[in-house]
């Protein structure tokens, strides 16, 4: 099984990442994740290749897209409120706003092609923070795992947003940082791919007072554009 974890940067995709590692792996041993904006690189780059493959990204290509579109990968799509998105990500890659709204964009487009397409399992953000095993019973229900309930306790459990963020301070300690990927912005763990303090306290709403009112203005228009509550 092919399994795609994309949608908004700051969204919970990294979660689901992990969410649906632990689902496959409870299901059979030989599970390949990682993260790559290239489809047909991350297929090529699984060796041994795994039963289950789980790629996490951010946009989709044309393979990815006639993938999606075709069956032949189950994708999973989080989002979240623009305006917290917009300024989870400028905190988090110390970026200005444009800069935020653009990838947002770009997301936007990729969410309106799962939605009409209907080929992916869409995930908001704010339901996997206030009903995270309910989410995970969503996800084992696409992916036809019928897993069993402690399995799914387990793996909401071992993804609760505390022991995240617990994982992604320690990737601070010195005998964590010689195995992280380094990008241009941060650097990640590539069996979690959790970034160097990747879980903040930002919450949920928390975005929109920080924006002033023209940029808060075009936060509103594309989430109306997109028919997304803001």
């Amino acid at each position: 099984m092919l399994v795609i974890c994309n949608g908004m940067p700051r969204s919970a995709s990294t979660w689901s990442f992990n969410v649906a590692t632990a689902l496959l792996r409870a299901d059979a041993a030989s599970v390949y994740g990682a993260y790559n904006e290239d489809v047909a690189q991350f297929l090529n780059s699984a060796e041994p290749p795994g039963r289950h493959l789980v790629l996490k990204c951010h946009s989709l290509d044309r393979a990815g897209r006639a993938l999606a579109a075709s069956g032949a990968a189950k994708v999973l799509y989080t989002w979240r409120r623009l305006s917290d998105t917009v300024v989870s990500f400028m905190r988090m890659f110390n970026v200005d706003f444009e800069h935020a709204l653009a990838v947002t964009r770009d997301s936007l487009q990729l969410y309106e092609f799962h939605r009409r397409g209907g080929n992916a399992v869409i995930l908001n953000y704010e339901e996997i923070v206030a009903g995270p095993l309910e989410a995970i019973r969503r996800i084992d229900r696409y992916l036809a795992l019928d897993s069993d309930s402690e399995v799914l306790t387990a793996v909401c459990a071992a993804n609760a947003l505390d022991r995240m963020r617990e994982r992604a301070d320690a990737l601070d300690r010195r005998e964590n940082q010689a195995r992280l990927i380094r990008l241009e912005r941060t650097a990640y763990d590539p069996e979690t791919l959790l970034n160097v303090k990747h879980i903040r306290d930002g919450g949920i709403g928390y975005g929109a007072p920080v924006l002033t009112p023209a940029q808060l203005a075009q936060v509103k228009a594309a989430a109306r554009e997109y028919e997304l509550v803001e």
